[in-house]
């Protein structure tokens, strides 16, 4: 394992920092006929040459489609230390805790579809409270039509290009989805409020009890609605942190809707594993890798 460089320690954090200098990212939006299901599509190029990183994966409140189309991406896992090779097309579902690493090393390049609550429920039919915390090979689970868009992106020669196969994957898909139900409003809800909503109110718009609204809400998004605002509202901090570096921890838990700086660093420690200066600084490369464009 020494050949890897941890995220952690300042002389690390400095080290690594300099190796992702040659990161590229890409964000396209989706068409009319995709944007019901699809937040952005994404691309990231780093040149690592001769060097390797390991980089935490933090909880993430959206499933995506994965893409890897550089050289082989390794994936530790956080609980046993176990070294495992990612798959080539994966299914990832939503992400509650640092439960993996992925080890870096040459050429990475990857290009993913980030989805929006339900899109995966609605396009495909899948469970998706059975994806949360876990990642699946995609062939496995939609079959050999996702083999052939993962082919027909690699061969493509631009971002524009892949994103234009991607958007007519989804919209070839779309017609399967129903017309918009009250928990993809609920939780569409809550991202437009970076997680800050009342949970009686989002209950009281579905129609649903609070009990069902909790159950309903947990099959069809993939954990509970509590938990997802939690997850929302500190990817909400970081961003506004990143936007504002000089703006203080107190400022940036007052303005997201933590109660005080003490429950904003306890939700850090929980969805990142970090303190939220140490995310960043040791961990910079993880939240850069997974920062997303204002929807």
């Amino acid at each position: 394992m020494n050949h890897w460089i941890r995220t952690s320690g300042a002389f690390d954090a400095v080290t690594i920092a300099a190796n992702m200098s040659t990161q590229r990212t890409q964000f396209g939006k989706p068409s009319t006929g995709a944007m019901r299901y699809v937040r952005y599509y994404v691309q990231r190029d780093v040149r690592l040459g001769e060097s390797s990183i390991a980089i935490p994966v933090l909880a993430r409140a959206w499933c995506l489609l994965d893409f890897e189309l550089g050289d082989p991406i390794g994936v530790r896992s956080s609980r046993t230390g176990l070294n495992d090779r990612a798959e080539t097309a994966a299914l990832v579902g939503l992400e509650t805790y640092v439960q993996n690493q992925l080890l870096l090393r040459g050429n990475f390049e990857h290009f993913q579809i980030h989805f929006k609550p339900l899109a995966l429920h609605h396009l495909f039919g899948l469970p998706v409270l059975d994806l949360t915390n876990c990642n699946h090979s995609a062939h496995g689970v939609l079959g050999s039509a996702v083999s052939q868009l993962r082919q027909r992106i690699g061969e493509a020669r631009t971002f524009q290009g892949r994103v234009q196969l991607a958007d007519r994957f989804i919209t070839a898909h779309s017609f399967k989805g129903p017309v918009r139900d009250s928990i993809e409003l609920a939780a569409n809800e809550i991202l437009r409020h970076a997680g800050q909503c009342r949970m009686d109110s989002l209950a009281h718009h579905t129609g649903f009890s609070m009990r069902n609204f909790q159950r309903v809400f947990q099959e069809r998004v993939g954990v509970s609605p509590k938990l997802y605002s939690r997850i929302v509202r500190f990817e909400a901090a970081l961003k506004l942190k990143t936007a504002s570096p000089h703006s203080s921890w107190t400022a940036i838990a007052q303005e997201c809707g933590f109660h005080d700086q003490m429950h904003l660093i306890h939700d850090f420690r929980l969805f990142s594993g970090e303190t939220p200066t140490g995310i960043l600084t040791d961990a910079r490369p993880a939240f850069e890798l997974q920062t997303a464009p204002h929807d």
